[in-house]
């Protein structure tokens, strides 16, 4: 019979970004150890607000499972002599407080031995919970951990209160200088009177009354509740990005929803503005209205109840006034000149103190531009737009708009590119070219914008790898899991053939390190941008196929999507189990080293390997220059799969591969060895499941 137990780490507050990633390391930390203490549980809740991260088990085992282990003793003649055990056996059995009627004698690879078997005890749940709750604190990894005061403890942010509850039971713990307790803390607009928990059971219905929804999700519902409440008695249409309910439901213990507006002549902002002036700076939802037009009207969660309501939303206004008449003035300044004449002021912005300005990244990125547009053949219509796009892709850095909100960078580029009467569609590559952001957000609509994306990623990364600026951890400053990801789905999805390597190369010569970095740094990079891919190719195919694929080589992205492409639907095929057996037969039989030498068909003796010989040809003259150009799907109707199939292994049930005869034996092996190159091309087969 178990009991549940509450855990209650109380803080100061945490960023909401901070908060997801908790709890995922305290829900995977939490299984573990209990499982590994070998004691039951029916589930483990993991909740979370600004101010407290709660582990929550239901039905906790009160002591560990018995466990039984084998000790093994003196070999068995030394302990058992004419059917008796010896004063070694009897010694050996008082040294664990055991009796002899617990000894047995195995059978081991060193000859028979002497074990005692004895069952150990488990240890109170009470016991081992103090432990479990300090190893669990220590294991948290935070994007920033900090310390405070005079404590050696390095977590999120300050922890203020523990509750360690098992049934009606305190846990005694201590962690940096604090001392659980059944006490509580009530939320900030409340007076600060300590909250007892009686015991765990009780635990949600307590908070509950002093108004803390401590469950996230019952958080959110709420939150969506009451808002999709208010727009529908307003006749308004909610329109926002899901990060910001996921951030608004990590900023508030008790959520109110409350209706504000602002002045209509700000409406003649564009909408873009708003909307980041509401979700970014201030985690307001914004309304629209049947028709699809942003209003004036916005929803604000306020942490607490509706008492002084009023007063509440008129604050809310007030700030929110303020921002919107700064966003007017910074558009209506930068508006007075073109986007080009921003342009002078890149060069007083770094982009990295050891890379320089960003000045110095333009004009990069310009001649890898110049190399992409060269290896894709365009257009000189194409080259002029991209030469131009350069030009302007990074002069909204010198507007004031894009200074105080960075989030806006290409998409106010865009805006006041129009505004400048730029030339379609270079205002459209200036915009697109910062998508993707994320691994889940759009692509660019114009291929030229995703080759003005591309190259400056690859500038970006050349550079960091060059400066070995790695993320660490959890740890990523600088944002290169972010920065490759949209490189990957640029190159993966736009089919561009371009080599990733190769750009990452001449993007090094460009940067013209000299011996001050050494070219080494590329092959570490990518080794990094591998994992990225691999992981990110995991969530759309199983892992063999990416495993199988991936080991052939992934400098070429068009290939590479080709190739999964291929085998997915391959798979599918009759013929792909028969090919494989076949396949994987020839690969096992190859020495690792051997190097392949022009088949002599004078050699090929057998009608089996003359017809393999046969086979292998017209493969090679039929469909390897399709196999070359990365049409790997002419294999999906290619029926001669079938009869090549089974000449591979009626060549192996009937050739001796490894004959006598060294000139036989190195051609029977090339001809092996030109199958298998053949094939490789596409993937490495052996790994496939």
């Amino acid at each position: 019979m178990g009991k549940n137990f509450l855990l209650e780490i109380g803080t100061e507050e945490m960023p909401a970004h901070f908060i997801d990633p908790a709890i995922g390391q305290m829900y995977d930390f939490s299984l573990e150890y209990f499982k590994n203490k070998k004691i039951s549980l029916e589930s483990v809740k993991i909740w979370a607000t600004p101010r407290r991260l709660v582990v929550y088990i239901e039905n906790l085992g009160e002591k560990q499972e018995a466990q039984e282990e084998e000790i093994r003793g003196p070999a068995a003649h030394i302990g058992y002599k004419d059917g008796m055990w010896t004063e070694v056996a009897k010694r050996f059995v008082e040294q664990y407080g055991a009796s002899l009627e617990d000894l047995h004698i195995e059978e081991t690879p060193k000859g028979k031995y002497i074990f005692l078997r004895k069952v150990k005890e488990g240890m109170n749940t009470l016991e081992i919970l103090p432990d479990y709750i300090t190893s669990l604190l220590k294991s948290i990894r935070f994007p920033k951990m900090m310390k405070w005061g005079d404590v050696d403890f390095y977590f999120g942010r300050p922890i203020r209160w523990i509750v360690a509850l098992y049934g009606d039971t305190e846990i005694e713990v201590e962690i940096a200088g604090i001392k659980s307790s059944r006490y509580s803390r009530p939320p900030r607009f409340l007076p600060q009177i300590p909250i007892e928990i009686r015991d765990a059971d009780s635990y949600l219905n307590v908070m509950r009354e002093n108004y803390i929804i401590v469950d996230q999700e019952e958080r959110k519902n709420e939150i969506l509740k009451q808002i999709n409440k208010i727009a529908n008695e307003n006749s308004f249409i909610l329109d926002y990005e899901d990060d910001l309910l996921k951030e608004v439901n990590y900023l508030v213990e008790y959520p109110t929803a409350l209706l504000g507006e602002f002045d209509k002549k700000y409406l003649a902002l564009p909408e873009v503005v708003l909307i980041i002036t509401m979700e970014k700076k201030q985690r307001y939802f914004p309304l629209r209205d049947a028709d699809g037009n942003l209003t004036n009207k916005f929803i604000v969660i306020r942490n607490g109840t509706d008492n002084y309501k009023d007063i509440v939303i008129q604050g809310n206004e007030k700030v929110l006034k303020a921002r919107l008449s700064d966003a007017e003035y910074y558009y209506h300044e930068d508006t007075k000149h073109p986007l080009e004449k921003y342009t002078e002021k890149l060069s007083g912005i770094i982009f990295q103190e050891q890379l320089g300005t960003i000045k110095d990244k333009v004009e990069r990125v310009r001649i890898l531009v110049r190399e992409i547009a060269n290896i894709l053949g365009l257009s000189s219509e194409e080259n002029k737009i991209l030469e131009r796009s350069v030009n302007l892709y990074k002069a909204d850095l010198g507007t004031l708009m894009v200074s105080e909100y960075p989030e806006l960078h290409g998409i106010m580029g865009r805006i006041y590119a129009e505004i400048s009467g730029e030339k379609d569609p270079i205002p459209e590559v200036i915009g697109e070219y910062i998508y993707p952001r994320t691994l889940d957000d759009r692509l660019p609509s114009n291929f030229l914008a995703s080759i003005l994306g591309i190259a400056d990623r690859i500038d970006s990364l050349t550079g960091y790898f060059a400066l070995d600026l790695f993320p660490t951890g959890s740890e990523d400053p600088i944002g290169l899991r972010r920065i490759s990801g949209g490189l990957l789905r640029l190159l993966l999805e736009s089919s561009l053939k371009l080599n990733l390597r190769n750009l990452f190369v001449k993007s090094f010569e460009i940067y013209n390190f000299g011996e001050k970095y050494p070219l080494s740094q590329i092959d570490k990079g990518m080794g990094f941008i591998g994992q990225r891919l691999r992981n990110l190719l995991l969530d759309r195919y199983s892992i063999d196929i990416v495993d199988a694929v991936m080991e052939v080589g992934y400098d070429e992205m068009w290939r590479l999507k080709r190739r999964l492409d291929f085998i997915s639907k391959f798979k599918e095929k009759e013929s792909y189990e028969k090919l494989k057996k076949a396949l994987n037969r020839l690969y096992r039989i190859l020495p690792k080293d051997f190097t392949p030498k022009e088949v002599s068909e004078n050699l090929l003796s057998s009608p089996f390997e003359k017809k393999l010989y046969e086979d292998y040809l017209k493969i090679k003259n039929e469909i390897f220059n399709d196999i070359l150009e990365g049409n790997y799907e002419v294999l999906l109707s290619y029926d001669f799969l079938n009869e090549f199939s089974d000449d591979i292994e009626k060549f192996f049930d009937n050739v001796l591969v490894m004959s006598p005869n060294e000139d036989e034996r190195i051609n029977r092996l090339s001809l092996l060895s030109l199958i298998k190159l053949l094939f490789w091309e596409i993937l490495d087969w052996s790994r496939l499941s």
